[in-house]
């Protein structure tokens, strides 16, 4: 077997080790895609290699001719490297093309990037491409297509036999007419099974890009089989891998589901029963604790409710009757010293998650005034959407002031009541689905509460704000991570109040086979960067999906906006279709390979489609990333692009 089955994945680790051991250096290369399923998944990584002390270098990769350089400079010129390591990015190319192979050098591919390169999973044992189930499930005949052509015999009419050697075939046959008829009729039947093979192949590539299981829920796996404790690090990776495919729409929500209900009882396992058992309580978590509200508490004036979930640090006795308002100056006392005895201590649990953005970093009017999920749903760029929303706030229960105030600052009895009013009031404003489940993770006292969705949101801002090393320190950092959350928020304005101005002025065109909208300002307000323009084109892909005729609810999205605002005359180019849009299946393509644990039925064909205007066109474009659907062109080739990919779709 040349793939890593799904449950083998510790035997890619184990040939790190072996390779480890033959090295006095730096045996481990890493490439990691600067995105936040990546950056999840290199922490688990990172912790492994550490903990066998076995020596790694790091190297951020934004597209493929980077590891191509990098891979010159570094594996080329350097024995002691015996692997290379790929974090989401490899298996849609084939990485023979990209890394040159040596007898001592192995490859881990670890992408969720989809369809594989059978190059990658069939043809070489140095490539260890891990597997999240569908080739063993799905591709058993596809496996069998890929080595008639690559191993079977080939036909006679068009192999390279010597010319004595077909003399000699036909003077065997040659005083037999049945034998000839015979030969000839294996011949068509070889040619025909072999065509058939071919059809399959480019049936599976012409599918359309996808995605698979996260790659941070991969290497949480493969640790898993190595019989290492899961810790509260890496749990909370893999699940915020996870929430960053589910938020970006690379899966769909019944993948989502499967990686709930994995993850689900990795946290009930590392976080304290007490813990566990409250997570069922519908609602919000334990916030965040500011130097009044805990004077507040210990003066007897906060509200107490029993069902409420306490932190970890809260359960001793003095501080719940801290909280009930009835603790003594002496027991006040208690509470801080054995808070410092204790010191903080975090965990994570499951949670009903809102819809609404960095609800628990904001005040609830913010997150909601600037949640994609539900600008979409009210049409708050026009005067009666936002009527609308201030409606629903005040048929949630909440004050103009109490709707307007930091979250974390609302009475325990309100936050528990939003719940339950949503989903009582929600489907009268096209919200009946405003619930999603999570999990939250507490860092300790005085530490940032945040939601996997927080953190998703926070990791792609600081890919984009600080760089990939400060993403990667939030994941356990507080202090770096609140700097990402604050810098979220910024962006979710931004990205919400560009697409309201694009929907008020109506900027996006709806063409006969797809939209279109191209962002013309270069000034500091504008999103920039493939995550953010992602954002942009699904919140209002799904806003006019949901407001438009029937016929024109599923269409695709094409956008573009500068690469940068130092680069007003690049664009970066982006399309994107819904997860209940096919444009393209080949009818090759079974049942089995056309639908994928993670993301069913869904498939991207801008892909394809942007390599074939790519060719037409001949202009300066620029492909490769790891993305398929994602290209740069110059400003003044964008005319000429979209009319000859009017023609393709």
């Amino acid at each position: 077997m040349v793939y890593v089955a799904s449950s083998k994945y510790e035997d890619a680790y184990n040939r790190i080790l072996a390779g480890a051991a033959h090295s006095s250096g730096t045996s481990v290369l890493i490439f990691a895609s600067a995105d936040g399923d990546s950056l999840c998944a290199l922490r688990i990584l990172i912790d492994l290699l550490k903990r066998d002390t076995i020596g790694h270098k790091i190297v951020p990769v934004t597209n493929y001719q980077e590891i191509a350089d990098q891979s010159q400079k570094l594996v080329d010129t350097s024995t002691q490297i015996r692997t290379v390591v790929l974090l989401n990015c490899g298996a849609t190319v084939d990485i023979h093309d990209l890394i040159t192979l040596r007898d001592s050098l192995t490859i881990v591919i670890v992408d969720s990037h989809r369809p594989f390169n059978l190059y990658n999973i069939y043809w070489n044992e140095q490539i260890q491409c891990l597997d999240d189930g569908d080739i063993d499930d799905n591709m058993d005949e596809l496996r069998a297509a890929f080595e008639s052509i690559e191993f079977g015999p080939e036909d006679s009419e068009d192999s390279d036999d010597s010319d004595d050697e077909q003399g000699s075939r036909r003077r065997r046959v040659g005083d037999d007419p049945d034998a000839f008829i015979r030969v000839q009729r294996e011949r068509a039947e070889m040619r025909e099974a072999r065509a058939k093979s071919q059809q399959l192949i480019q049936a599976y590539y012409a599918q359309g890009a996808y995605h698979g299981q996260a790659c941070a829920v991969s290497m949480m796996q493969m640790a898993e089989q190595l019989g290492r404790q899961p810790t509260m690090d890496s749990v909370w990776c893999a699940i915020s891998g996870a929430a960053t495919q589910m938020m970006m729409q690379h899966i769909d929500a019944q993948g989502y589901d499967l990686v709930v209900k994995r993850m689900r009882d990795l946290a009930r396992r590392i976080s304290a029963p007490t813990t566990a058992a409250s997570s069922a309580i519908p609602g919000p978590e334990p916030q965040e604790e500011t130097d009044e509200q805990l004077d507040s508490q210990l003066n007897g004036d906060a509200f107490f409710d029993p069902r409420l979930d306490l932190p970890d640090e809260d359960a001793d006795e003095g501080f719940i009757k801290a909280r009930a308002g009835v603790a003594t100056a002496a027991e006040a006392g208690l509470l801080t010293s054995s808070r410092q005895q204790q010191g903080p201590q975090t965990s994570i649990h499951e949670s009903t998650e809102l819809r609404f953005a960095l609800l628990r970093h904001w005040s609830l009017d913010s997150a909601m005034r600037y949640s994609p999920y539900v600008a979409a749903r009210l049409a708050t760029w026009s005067s009666k959407g936002r009527a609308r929303l201030d409606l629903l706030l005040a048929k949630l229960g909440l004050s103009k002031a109490e709707a307007q105030a930091p979250f974390t600052h609302l009475a325990p009895e309100l936050k528990t009541q939003l719940y339950t009013r949503m989903a009582s009031i929600g489907a009268d404003y096209s919200m009946g689905d405003a619930t999603l489940p999570g999990f939250v993770r507490s860092f300790g006292w005085r530490k940032p509460t945040v939601s996997s969705f927080d953190m998703a949101l926070a990791l792609l801002t600081l890919l984009q704000t600080d760089g990939f090393f400060a993403a990667y320190d939030s994941l356990t950092q507080p202090d770096t991570l609140r700097r990402g959350l604050d810098n979220a928020k910024t962006q979710q304005t931004l990205v919400i109040a560009q697409g309201l101005a694009m929907l008020e002025r109506q900027a996006v065109k709806t063409l006969k086979a797809f939209r279109l909208a191209i962002l013309s300002d270069t000034t500091e307000q504008t999103p920039v960067g493939a995550a953010a323009l992602r954002q942009l084109a699904l919140f209002l892909m799904h806003t006019l999906g949901e407001r438009c005729r029937p016929a024109h609810a599923r269409l695709p999205f094409v956008i573009a906006a500068p690469v940068s605002v130092d680069q007003p005359d690049r664009l970066l180019v982006l399309g994107i279709t819904p997860l209940d849009c096919v444009l393209h299946r080949p009818p090759m393509l079974g049942q089995k390979l056309a639908t994928s644990r993670f993301s069913g039925g869904a498939r991207n064909h801008f892909g394809m489609i942007f390599d074939d205007v790519a060719a037409d066109l001949g202009a300066d474009i620029q492909r490769g990333f790891f993305d398929s659907s994602v290209l740069e062109i110059n400003r003044a080739d964008m005319g000429v692009f979209v009319d000859k990919l009017r023609r393709h779709l």
